[in-house]
């Protein structure tokens, strides 16, 4: 048996235990109860396996092949369980360099023992609570049980036999530790995807088949999910957005205690990866804006994101006979007033090469620092499926209202989404406004479908409402529709030299147009009231861009007008106001049928 590994076995090794977790994807999401009961492990393990095997070449060192090795598996992390291998495979870096200049032809077996523990000891130290019952467990008894063999005198096929005996072992004892993972009767999925990829890489190193042996089947046998009833005793995540940042960081700086401090305090599960300059950050939180806010105080940004763990929980179950409603995010109404069975698409805003999402990892500071630089990002097909397929998978029916077609080109690519998928039950609808009207209509589409409207009739109804919806928003100035590009810079330097001031709204093809025009502030809310007729308006509602004070009273005058209360006052997405600028508000109301009838 060989007393030393060569760099070219050892990329072999990689890209097999890499392939063997990507092709366990959906075993793990179906086994993935903790931290919290999202189902997504699979997904986010397969993803940075798959871009090692695409992105690590075959190198003539160790030292050139484990920095790449460090540097793909943190830019691919994704969730807990990939950022935690994204620090095991640093470790592997870090053991490495101990060795000099014995690595650089062969790694010999007391070496790889070394990355196997500093792997372990760097995943550990990367986790802001580490839990026994997870994939630590498993890359613990793993390295012991290896560098306890070669102790005794073993060569690498009984250390492998061994390591993976025991593993199994850890892995196993799972299903009993966490109480995640014993109302699913299943192992924790971070372990088990160890187990696979340790299967995968010894199995390659030492030259065994790479097949379900006789002790893995066993183990399998024992992963009866009890989807229903696991998931309504499984406790929930305290916090909804899975957030990830990744940032070069800047000379000198350092994700140090005080900055662990600051993130915990914003939620838990964190996990820091270092990969060089490069860091990633892992948290769960109700606020990922803030905490990409804090880390960009650090370096650069390259990477935000947050996943909706509240709506991967909503999506392990079935629905049946139920409709769902998708809506976007340029929608403005209160996520509580929509109900259980309404999702929402985050778009995109694109600055500095960092794509953030609206409504979730991008906060009004940053869009009022980006001005001029921040643009909508249209969002492609394949992302549209990623969001949708679940949501049409567990319900039998799912009405989609976008924002109007004419302003973005989220209703094509749904449009697209539901060419490739004829068999689904599936109703499109222009809401042909934005904003607060858009976010009306969502309201209202909500509220029949919980008083158990049918898809075709609500969607039906709805292009018809759409006729009757109308929206007015009041600009402090032109400098924010200059800054994005929806005005020509020149036209607007003229036109806010003078003091213009449009009223802006939205025609009846969904295009933003001008239906007024002022020189002061008072006077285009003037003309804002002067659009509204009482005694022709069904429901009402005010939006703004960090001006409560500003909406409130703007809320109060057409109350004291019509009669009645606004349905909500809330805050603006970040894509509007991005081109309507702060203290910017927005008053949208439906009106009533017969109104449109003339009677």
């Amino acid at each position: 048996m060989h007393t030393a590994i060569h760099p070219q076995a050892f990329h072999s090794a990689l890209l097999k235990g890499a392939h063997r977790v990507e092709k366990k994807r959906d075993e793990l999401n179906r086994i993935n109860g903790f931290p919290v009961p999202d189902r997504d492990t699979g997904n986010n393990l397969a993803y940075p396996m798959a871009q090692l095997r695409q992105k690590l070449p075959a190198a003539g060192s160790f030292e050139e092949m484990l920095n790449r090795l460090s540097e793909a598996s943190l830019m691919g992390a994704r969730g807990n369980s990939g950022a935690i291998f994204s620090q095991y495979f640093s470790g592997f870096r870090e053991a490495a360099s101990g060795l000099k200049d014995s690595v650089r032809e062969a790694l010999p077996l007391h070496g790889l023992a070394d990355m196997f523990r500093e792997g372990y000891a760097s995943a550990y130290r990367s986790i802001q609570q580490p839990r026994e019952g997870t994939i630590l467990s498993a890359m613990r008894s793993f390295a012991d049980a290896f560098h306890q063999l070669l102790a005794q005198g073993g060569d690498l096929k009984r250390a492998a036999e061994v390591a993976l005996s025991r593993l199994r072992g850890t892995v196993q004892e799972s299903i009993n530790i966490l109480p995640q993972q014993r109302a699913l009767h299943a192992p924790d999925a971070g372990a088990m995807a160890f187990l696979y990829f340790a299967e995968g890489f010894m199995h390659s190193l030492t030259g065994v088949a790479d097949e379900e042996e006789a002790a893995d089947e066993a183990l399998y046998a024992q992963m009866q999910v009890m989807e229903e009833a696991a998931h309504t005793e499984m406790e929930s995540s305290r916090f909804r957005y899975c957030t990830e940042v990744m940032l070069k960081l800047r000379e000198g700086a350092d994700i140090n205690e005080e900055m662990k401090a600051r993130l915990a305090a914003l939620g838990d599960s964190m996990v820091v990866s270092r990969a060089g300059a490069l860091a990633r950050v892992h948290l769960h939180t109700d606020e990922p804006a803030q905490a990409v806010d804090l880390l960009e105080s650090l370096g650069t940004l390259s990477e935000v994101k947050a996943d909706d763990m509240r709506m991967q929980q909503a999506l392990v179950k079935a629905h049946p006979g139920k409709i769902a409603l998708v809506i976007d995010s340029i929608a403005d109404v209160p996520e509580e007033m929509t109900g259980p069975d309404t999702y929402l698409l985050p778009l995109h805003l694109l600055a500095e090469g960092v794509s953030y999402q609206d409504k979730r990892t991008i906060s009004f500071d940053r869009v009022k620092r980006l001005s001029g630089r921040l643009s909508s990002s249209q969002m492609n097909l394949e992302e549209i499926r990623q969001f949708l397929d679940p949501i049409a998978q567990k319900y039998d029916e799912v009405l989609i209202l976008t924002v109007s077609a004419k302003m973005s080109g989220i209703h094509d690519r749904y449009v697209d989404y539901i060419k490739g998928n004829p068999k689904a039950r599936i109703r499109l609808v222009d809401s042909r406004t934005n904003s607060v009207a858009e976010g009306l209509l969502a309201l209202h589409a909500a509220k029949r479908l919980q008083e158990g409207a049918g898809l075709d009739e609500l969607a039906d109804e709805l292009e018809k409402i759409r006729a009757r919806t109308k929206i007015f928003v009041s600009l402090p100035n032109l400098k924010a529709m200059v800054a994005s590009g929806r005005l020509n810079k020149r036209v607007g330097s003229v036109l806010q030299a003078v003091g213009f001031l449009p009223l802006v709204t939205i025609n009846h093809e969904g295009e933003g147009t001008v239906t007024g025009m002022s020189f002061s502030r008072k006077r285009s809310d003037r003309l804002l009231l002067e659009k509204l007729q009482p005694g022709r308006v069904q429901e009402y509602a005010v939006v703004h861009v960090n001006d409560p004070r500003r909406a409130e009273a703007a809320a109060k005058a057409v109350q004291e007008l019509l009669g009645f209360p606004p349905r909500y006052i809330c805050e603006i997405s970040s894509v509007v106001a991005n081109f309507s600028g702060e203290t910017s508000y927005a008053v949208a109301y439906i009106e009533n049928e017969l109104t449109e009838r003339g009677t």
